[in-house]
């Protein structure tokens, strides 16, 4: 047999068909290498009735043959079905038509149980909606877990960004010899710096690795023997891990991996990208090649690193039929970067809604407790009140939709009531400004929700409106059924608060472990607005498209109940781009022949 080629079944790359040709008839050979506990291969086999067998390195595969089928123009094409579902078309020439996938939520949920039990309809989905249920917004998302890994990847490599010798050694990546040896002179120049730091043993080593950099290109283009082992370990570093329970601290953990091409510096030696043809991986590779593209577009040609992931995130939900996108983002409440971030989003956006016609805003984001995970990050003890400061000039620009209160729930929201005072007044003078809270994330604050309401409600002018409200997640509270649970229920449909769903980032994090408990159908039911979020998708290997298909078919929503969705979030959108035009127009008379 001969190898004709492959494709995956998850947006992550981890369940990977490899097919072989031998004559006039095709082979398939499925297998998981990214999972190590076999549970996720076992449970395909299991749901898709197939039998396991142990490949050359006694890794467990499935393997088959694909039948040929003639059509009535005598076209031949091989059909890969798994059950009964028509999974891909497969061309002689290679091409190869993806009709379904796993998507991410049954994939956590396959790779965190020896007894899955979920019916095949739950756990391969035809990848299609229907045109007048499709949803065309993302409500709730992070600005640093839109992309993906490969267009992180593809960017880190057109910047040709600092990449630490820290994650060099974490992901265990492999490097030539060359690399190796000017990797640890500079280490020994930095090592120098250290000296007198009066840090010690891993600690000094840690820092030392932190600063020593090889530039990112110069990684994988100039190592092509290990470029393909490499991404995919760098890959599987930006998302969530997949084999186990995650909590939250896994997804900081993650932040801190993405932050280096998020927030990356380009390296001051730079190297020539003629190699780019060579990259092994697809995607990865045609991302870069439209990047070097975009250098010659004079639009683009200038662009920062941020602007480049404003242009790629867009790009991306215009691929996914999503044009309108809210997205959280803690640099609008910093002083100083708030003003260049806006800066570089006024130069480029205009451009960017050219291109793709999606309207991006943000929220600006404050962290309901210091963030911890960052060794050394000083967080002053009045964070919060200077946060508010920067908001009350931040909230005047267009682009920003309103606020959010984000991070780990551990703490009662009730807490943080003296900052609601602060946020009305600025929902006073901008009816459109949007209070959003993450709540109701665990089961540990039920009383989040409801308090989360009251915060906003108590701190209100005499006669003033109730702001626009949302809540991130709203999984949990008390019982429907009980006072509590229908005092909560009077407080959001009285209020006009709009909760917001993300099924996936929910079951990856651990804080969904049976979707028949998953409230929806009966917000829905009581009258309540209810969207869907992704709550940063590239981190849980999911879309806004695999969203709905997973809140559809999971959950078991009808076509009345995403209407019902469809209708809260189209008056979201339409509510938000009126909101922008209005304030772009108030914001150029403010600024007069200053400019930006």
């Amino acid at each position: 047999m001969t190898y004709f080629t492959c494709f995956f079944l998850d947006k992550e790359k981890d369940i990977i068909v490899n097919l072989y040709k031998d004559l006039d008839k095709m082979f398939y050979v499925l297998k998981t290498p990214n999972h190590g506990t076999g549970n996720l291969i076992r449970n395909i086999a299991k749901t898709c009735k197939l039998s396991l067998s142990k490949d050359e390195n006694d890794m467990l595969v499935i393997k088959d043959e694909i039948p040929c089928f003639i059509d009535g123009n005598n076209k031949e094409s091989y059909v890969f079905k798994l059950r009964d579902t028509e999974v891909a078309i497969i061309s002689p020439d290679g091409t190869v038509d993806v009709k379904a996938t796993i998507p991410a939520i049954a994939k956590t949920l396959m790779s965190q149980t020896k007894n899955f039990d979920l019916p095949v309809g739950k756990t391969i989905f035809k990848t299609y909606i229907r045109r007048e249920l499709k949803f065309r917004a993302d409500l709730h998302t992070h600005m640093n877990g839109n992309l993906s890994g490969d267009v992180l990847i593809a960017l880190g490599v057109s910047h040709q960004i600092r990449y630490p010798l820290y994650y060099v050694k974490k992901l265990n990546l492999q490097l030539t010899d060359i690399q190796w040896s000017r990797l640890n002179e500079q280490r020994e120049k930095v090592a120098r710096q250290f000296v007198s730091s009066g840090l010690q043993g891993k600690y000094l080593d840690r820092r030392i690795d932190d600063n020593t950099f090889i530039n990112f290109a110069d990684l994988i283009l100039n190592n092509m023997d290990n470029a393909e082992d490499n991404i995919v370990k760098i890959r599987g570093s930006l998302a969530v891990i997949k084999d186990g329970q995650a909590v939250f601290t896994n997804l900081e953990k993650v932040y801190l991996y993405r932050y280096v091409f998020c927030k990356g510096k380009e390296s001051e030696e730079k190297i020539n990208l003629s190699k780019v043809e060579m990259i092994p991986d697809e995607d990865v590779k045609k991302a870069l090649q439209q990047m070097i593209r975009d250098k010659e577009n004079p639009v683009y040609c200038h662009n920062t690193i941020f602007q480049d992931k404003l242009l790629w995130i867009a790009r991306s939900y215009k691929k996914q039929g999503t044009y309108y996108a809210e997205i959280s983002d803690t640099t609008l409440v910093k002083k100083y970067e708030s003003l260049e971030m806006l800066r570089q989003v006024h130069e480029v956006m205009p451009h960017i809604y050219q291109e793709t016609g999606v309207m991006i805003r943000f929220l600006a984001a404050m962290r309901r407790i210091p963030l911890t995970i960052i060794k050394d990050a000083v967080t002053p003890e009045n964070y919060l009140e200077q946060n508010l400061a920067v908001l009350k000039a931040t909230a005047l620009d267009p682009y920003v939709a309103g606020c959010d209160f984000v991070g780990e729930e551990i703490n009662d929201i009730i807490e943080l009531k003296p900052a609601f005072k602060e946020l009305v007044k600025i929902a006073a003078a901008d009816p459109s400004f949007v209070i959003r809270v993450h709540a109701g994330e665990n089961d540990s604050q039920k009383d989040n929700i409801a308090h989360s309401i009251e915060c906003v409600r108590d701190s209100l002018a005499p006669g003033q409106p109730m702001p626009k409200m949302r809540l991130g997640h709203g999984l949990y509270t008390y019982s429907l059924n009980s006072k509590k649970g229908k005092e909560a229920l009077k407080q959001l449909k009285d209020n006009n608060v709009v909760l917001e769903f993300q099924i996936t980032s929910n079951v990856r994090l651990n804080n969904l472990n049976s979707l028949d408990n998953h409230p929806l159908k009966q917000y829905l039911k009581q009258g309540i607005s209810c969207v869907q979020g992704t709550d940063g998708a590239a981190l849980y290997g999911t879309d806004a498209i695999e969203e709905e298909l997973s809140l559809e078919r999971m959950l078991g929503l009808s076509d009345e109940e995403l209407q019902l969705m469809k209708n809260a979030e189209s008056k979201i959108i339409e509510e938000g781009q009126k909101s922008y035009s209005d304030k772009k127009a108030a914001f150029a008379k403010l600024l007069g022949d200053r400019g930006f």
